[in-house]
């Protein structure tokens, strides 16, 4: 399938939507990419797939508390993500799986070498939980793969929640003249 239309969501995980690390407006983006995901090929979900003792949570000296622990309730999505997309065109990407490494992008060790997900002449578009942390470096690292592979990257902003603002993220779109995606 060439020139494939991909819906990248990030971390749309019940511990960000209202959860223990629940991000504001969370839940509005929500229905914003339900009402858009039908309109792509395929739809990848960056999942964190946390240890119950990663370095990230503040009882290991991280930052954050206990949150999207593997095989937890916590880190599922909620039904409404799923509904309407057949299996053969999702594809889950887990991150933050070992217990002495944050990961906020999703595609920390991907390389154009060593990945299947992206072709060129693709058109990636990246969503999801939350613009200053997992979106914008899993932004970073899909704007790096797709100068070696050959694909476009848009960012879905009404589709994208924010703990404060968009700043970073839309300064690294304007540097790198990445477009916003609309669902029109």
């Amino acid at each position: 399938m060439a020139n494939r239309k991909i819906l990248f969501a990030v971390d749309l995980q019940k511990d960000f939507i209202d959860g223990t690390l629940t991000v504001p407006g969370a839940a509005s983006v929500l229905p914003v990419i339900d009402s858009v995901k039908g309109r792509f090929d395929l739809v990848y979900f960056t999942l964190d797939w946390h240890p119950v003792n990663h370095c990230s949570f503040r009882e290991q000296g991280g930052p954050w508390p206990v949150h999207c622990v593997h095989h937890t309730a916590g880190a599922s999505l909620p039904d409404s993500v799923l509904a309407g997309l057949e299996e053969e065109r999702m594809r889950f990407i887990l991150k933050g799986r070992r217990p002495e490494r944050e990961e906020y992008g999703a595609l920390v060790d991907v390389t154009a070498e060593n990945q299947d997900l992206f072709q060129p002449g693709d058109e990636v578009v990246i969503c999801g939980i939350a613009s200053e942390y997992c979106v914008f470096e899993s932004l970073k690292n899909l704007y790096a793969l797709s100068q070696a592979v050959g694909f476009s990257v848009k960012v879905f902003l009404e589709g994208t929640a924010k703990f404060e603002n968009y700043d970073a993220i839309c300064a690294f779109m304007a540097e790198n003249d990445i477009p916003v995606w609309k669902a029109e």
